[in-house]
């Protein structure tokens, strides 16, 4: 068990490092406004929320260099266009600069030090650099295509909602770096679609379809303030179940599964006898 916190080493590189975390030569990165965030404006139970979606996010983006990392090797090895090679291997970055605003998010709204446990073996035990051809073709679907995309509407609601400028900064950051990521699954399998045999796109679909059938149930439970917090929570970006059903719903009926559909995997179909969530 790792336990992650945010630490810098004090030399010239900390300082270097965290100029790059306002700014990196291959997209424009807005500045976050750390100095102006005051945990005492806010109710414990909405700090509590926000503190957790933060802790969850941090934990998340780090395993993410690790997945990204094996991707980058996968997709390299199993020779990829040079474009797709260059969007993997440039998605680690993005993903460690995320676990580090959002530890420092989180030290902040928790006034001290932060410590996130990360099983590693949550990478490891599923993925290799070794993958096969139809294992990559499965990781581009379920990560970046579908799981990328319900992460950029996810944070962009997460972002509409927040008030407070250093949630809000945050989560619009993070977005900015999510929607490439999430092109990057769609122009892969634009790439790799027409060159499925039959049996090859009815394997795809088949696991492609397990895959949405659950997304409904898995997104059905937000982050839910008590009445007087509500308020709060919602200004810190904190999504509640109602919201959060709202928003999944949209993305996957709109973009994700008329996107599927288009490649031949009947995603519709999946859909319609989705798994529902109860409340």
């Amino acid at each position: 068990m790792l336990k992650l916190r945010r630490l810098l080493t004090e030399t010239p590189l900390a300082r270097q490092h965290e100029r790059v975390m306002q700014g990196r030569p291959r997209h424009k990165v807005a500045p976050i406004p750390w100095d102006s965030f005051d945990r005492r404006r806010w109710p414990d139970a909405a700090l509590k929320l926000a503190l957790n979606a933060q802790q969850m996010l941090a934990m998340g983006e780090y395993l993410a260099v690790d997945l990204f990392a094996r991707v980058s090797s996968a997709i390299a090895l199993l020779g990829a266009p040079i474009d797709l090679v260059a969007a993997a291997a440039a998605i680690p970055s993005d993903e460690i600069r995320h676990a580090d605003i959002t530890l420092r998010m989180a030290t902040l709204m928790a006034g001290g030090d932060v410590t996130v446990p990360v099983r590693k073996q949550l990478v490891s035990e599923r993925y290799s650099h070794r993958m096969t051809q139809e294992e990559l073709d499965d990781f581009m679907i379920e990560i970046p295509a579908i799981g990328e995309t319900l992460a950029c509407a996810l944070l962009k609601a997460c972002a509409d909602r927040a008030t407070d400028p250093t949630v809000k900064a945050l989560y619009a950051n993070i977005v900015r770096d999510e929607v490439h990521h999430a092109r990057f699954g769609w122009y892969y399998l634009a790439w790799r679609a027409p060159q499925w045999t039959r049996p090859e796109r009815q394997r795809v679909a088949d696991r492609m379809g397990a895959n949405v059938v659950e997304i409904e149930r898995r997104f059905f439970k937000g982050r839910d303030a008590p009445a007087p917090a509500r308020r709060a929570a919602r200004a810190l970006g904190v999504l509640d179940s109602p919201a959060q059903r709202v928003v999944v719903r949209r993305i996957v009926e709109d973009e994700i599964v008329p996107a599927l559909d288009a490649l031949g995997l009947g995603a519709s179909h999946a859909w319609r006898v989705r798994r529902r969530g109860k409340a």
